[in-house]
């Protein structure tokens, strides 16, 4: 870990010979239409009928060092009600020997979802908050990176680690610390589990991932993996917080199929009531590209939950069947998705469906 801090001590000097750079706007313009309603027989839920429309966009900023290394700067503008802020940023220099960034809020490493053919959004990602529990990613977290280079490694394989030096959820002043203005708070995932103290985020997190897309034999087949554990987490003396997860994909013609399974280990201290310990994640999916303007999918996402004093708990289940039509730089969506079980509640059964009209700019 002390290399790759050195190494990012001399990309932050070599930015002083970099030349000028590229500036860039990045995004799109959702508009949607949600409807919710509940055919189960517990805590029913018929909701209003909603309209929304996206309110972020990146700004970026490229280029190229005298010695022909390249760079990138991007940060996320939420707008909202009080005005524009930015929560997400990252800096990253690329070399012949890989790349090395830092992140704000950042970097996300977890590949749980990376299998998702979902033309609009896995079902257990749209309009209802269904609470099913994903993995822990480093992008919770303030973090620094290294990434192997392209082709440096046989069968397409890349791999990545992610470190935070604070697992605690604190500010994170910029170079010139001038106050409120210019923190940037780092919320950790791992805060408020199981009743952990708020500083559960612990004295580091690390995070790995390593992927492969040139499989011999095995044409269209995409696999992945990735592990995170946090270390010096206060009040897990039972179990520590850590995650993982892997995935694959398979391209057959216009098919692409994907699946994934990851799990979820909670922090846990020395609890005396009933707390959730781990959850195992599955998912599979289909997408199908009918022609150059109209894809299809459908996926389905199931959630098991393992309680530590082994009472009755409750699988929870989220399918899609969506549409995406595309004219342009215009997309037309529909997604159909139905929640069994929602928040882990028994027969607490969901039907979302979202109206989606897309700028891409």
């Amino acid at each position: 870990m002390k290399k790759i801090i050195a190494m990012l001590s001399v990309v932050l000097f070599s930015f002083g010979v970099a030349k000028a750079g590229e500036l860039s706007i990045t995004g799109s313009a959702k508009a949607s239409y949600a409807i919710t309603s509940s055919d189960g027989t517990a805590a029913k839920s018929n909701a209003n009928k909603g309209l929304g429309i996206s309110n972020e966009f990146t700004l970026g900023a490229s280029g190229e060092l005298d010695n022909g290394y390249t760079w990138t700067y991007a940060i996320d503008i939420d707008a909202v009600e009080s005005g524009a802020t930015n929560d997400d940023a990252k800096l990253t220099l690329t070399t012949p020997q890989g790349t090395i960034g830092m992140f704000l809020g950042e970097g996300a490493l977890g590949v749980d979802n990376a299998g998702s053919q979902s033309v609009i959004a896995r079902p257990s990602d749209t309009s209802y908050d269904e609470l099913m529990f994903d993995t822990f990613d480093i992008d919770g977290y303030d973090n620094i990176q290294y990434h192997t280079p392209a082709g440096m490694i046989p069968f397409g394989i890349t791999a990545k680690i992610g470190y935070a030096p604070s697992g605690n959820a604190t500010a994170a002043n910029d170079v010139l610390k001038t106050g409120a203005t210019n923190d940037r708070v780092a919320t950790a995932d791992t805060v408020i589990t199981n009743g952990v103290t708020a500083d559960a985020g612990g004295s580091s997190v690390t995070h790995y991932q390593v992927k492969a897309s040139e499989i011999p034999f095995l044409d269209g087949l995409t696999v992945g993996a990735d592990y995170f554990e946090a270390s010096g987490v206060i009040g897990a003396s039972q179990q520590a917080p850590e995650s993982g997860a892997y995935y694959f994909t398979y391209a057959a013609g216009p098919a692409v199929i994907g699946y994934s399974e990851s799990f979820y280990a909670a922090a846990m201290d020395n609890i005396i009531t009933e707390q959730v310990e781990k959850i195992e994640n599955k998912k599979y999916s289909i997408g199908f590209n009918v022609n150059d303007n109209l894809s299809i999918s459908y996926e389905v996402e199931k959630s098991n939950p393992h309680l530590s004093k082994g009472s009755t708990s409750y699988e929870q289940e989220a399918s899609g069947l969506q549409a995406a039509y595309t004219m342009g730089g215009m997309t037309l969506g529909v997604a159909m998705n139905d929640l069994e079980n929602a928040s882990y509640t028994n027969n607490k059964d969901i039907k979302d469906t979202v109206f989606t009209v897309e700028m891409a700019f």
